[in-house]
């Protein structure tokens, strides 16, 4: 199994407490774990993570995307970029639309905004999860367009998941990644 994490606005892959319990758990069961960087100031970000995704993954593996927040966004751009191959997904409360955010941000690039894309409306049989709590993103918003086809699962969390016990978070992934290959 590969675990690849695309991670949200102003923070990093590798750097990302997510991404360090993803990887931990894919060593533990020898497993990839792998972190593709982005940042706000790129032109073309879907295709920077292409050109990452495809230099890091080996296709005949089972391959899991990770997309937290923005991370989420980008992530359903590369499943539908890659629709030929055999890839499934987790979203940890995405964002879909810039209008679904709950806060003023005037950090959050114009440019940046104009990179983010709807999903389609077959985006369908992934692992969602939004924190109920999230003080940064409608997690209604996206409860209501993505409930009817992928498995949601809320909680008491906040944007960052950092009040969602670390043991809970893996086993939501590793559960829905196991049934997947």
């Amino acid at each position: 199994m590969q675990y690849v994490y695309i991670h949200g606005f102003g923070t990093t892959g590798a750097g990302s407490n997510k991404f360090r319990l993803i990887k931990d758990f894919a060593e533990q069961n020898n497993d990839k774990a792998i972190a593709l960087e982005w940042n706000e100031f790129q032109q073309d970000i879907v295709e920077q993570l292409t050109k990452q995704l495809e230099q890091s993954v080996q296709w005949h593996e089972p391959i899991c995307l990770i997309g937290s927040s923005t991370g989420g966004n980008f992530t359903y751009q590369l499943l539908e970029k890659f629709a030929d191959k055999k890839l499934f997904f987790v979203l940890i409360n995405p964002l879909l639309n810039v209008e679904q955010r709950k806060i003023e941000n005037l950090n959050f690039p114009l440019a940046l905004a104009d990179q983010l894309k709807n999903p389609q409306e077959n985006l369908s049989n992934g692992l969602v999860i939004l924190g109920k709590n999230d003080e940064v993103l409608d997690y209604q918003y996206t409860y209501d367009r993505l409930h009817a086809a992928n498995k949601i699962i809320t909680g008491d969390w906040n944007h960052t998941l950092s009040n969602l016990k670390s043991t809970l978070f893996i086993e939501l992934i590793s559960n829905f990644s196991i049934k997947k290959i």
